[in-house]
């Protein structure tokens, strides 16, 4: 036996082998990078901005609220029909938008221009847990801010109306089976946008770009014909709202996907962004060039 092997099998006597990873194991990995990017990246001014975007509908229907007579003849149908207007075409399309460019474009953005992402390769943790670490972070960031602008825009919408009426529409009405449609569309919004923007960060320098690219083919949406419809999030978003609204005389009629095909379509366009992600950061190296 040479020396080389001789040391070789010294060595494995001596040190043994590392306990191979389990999920027990991932998960607290996953749990613990999640408590640091929250710590870390989401509080104070770097947060600011999504609270800030997100209180604009809020603000609007305070407002509302405010000013509105409680005489006001409308009825709880044509307030449900107004809340939904708005909600698809400012918080949905622009407000969940540009909060998940905000969180879920800067994600990686951030550690590059901190020059901190090497401190993350370096520890012994997957570089896919990673990934997914910051993906939930996005998620609970987005989740918490843009569902509690849902409940209080959704609730304000009613305050400056007759408010026996507005409480049996929401309690024994279908008002409450209207919120939790609104909540389920904010979440999936998140779920979906975030994943496109988390990949987008890790194939691009800048979010600005995709972000207005993404944003052209969404709010261009009614004028795809059916077959582009189906490759845009929009269109999955719009057949989960309890209201539709009139897309405009403009607009190519297609049929609104099911519950059925919508939210499969939208987890499963967010799996695979996700491993997108995961694929990428595996075979990323740290270039700290400057901008």
């Amino acid at each position: 036996m040479s020396v080389l092997e001789r040391a070789s099998a010294l060595a494995v006597a001596v040190v043994p082998p590392l306990p191979a990873p389990s999920w027990g194991l991932w998960r607290r990995q996953l749990a613990a990078a999640v408590r640091l990017e929250l710590k870390k990246g989401f509080r104070g001014r770097r947060v600011l901005g999504v609270v800030l975007l997100a209180s604009m509908p809020v603000a609007i229907f305070a407002l509302h609220a405010l000013f509105n007579s409680p005489d006001d003849p409308a009825n709880v149908g044509e307030v449900a029909w107004h809340f939904a207007g708005l909600y698809q075409a400012f918080i949905m399309r622009l407000v969940l938008f540009f909060g998940c460019v905000l969180v879920f474009g800067n994600l990686i953005r951030r550690e590059l221009l901190d020059r901190s992402l090497h401190f993350y390769f370096l520890a012994p943790v997957r570089r896919e847990l990673l990934a997914a670490a910051k993906y939930l972070t996005g998620l609970v960031v987005t989740l918490s801010v843009f569902g509690a602008a849902t409940v209080a825009s959704f609730f304000l919408a009613y305050a400056g109306y007759d408010g026996a009426a507005a409480r049996r529409f929401i309690f024994d009405g279908p008002g409450l089976g209207h919120l939790g449609a609104y909540l389920g569309v904010t979440a999936l919004a998140c779920l979906g946008y975030g994943a496109v923007f988390l990949a987008a960060g890790f194939f691009t320098k800048s979010p600005a770009l995709p972000a207005v690219t993404v944003f052209g083919w969404e709010n261009l949406h009614f004028l795809l014909p059916p077959a582009l419809k189906k490759i845009s999030v929009i269109h999955y978003l719009q057949g989960l709202c309890p209201v539709p609204i009139s897309q405009g005389p403009l607009a190519i009629l297609a049929d609104a996907p099911s519950p059925w095909v919508a939210v499969p379509g939208l987890l499963g366009l967010t799996l695979v962004l996700l491993f997108l992600s995961a694929w990428k950061i595996r075979r990323m190296e740290i270039l700290y060039t400057e901008d």
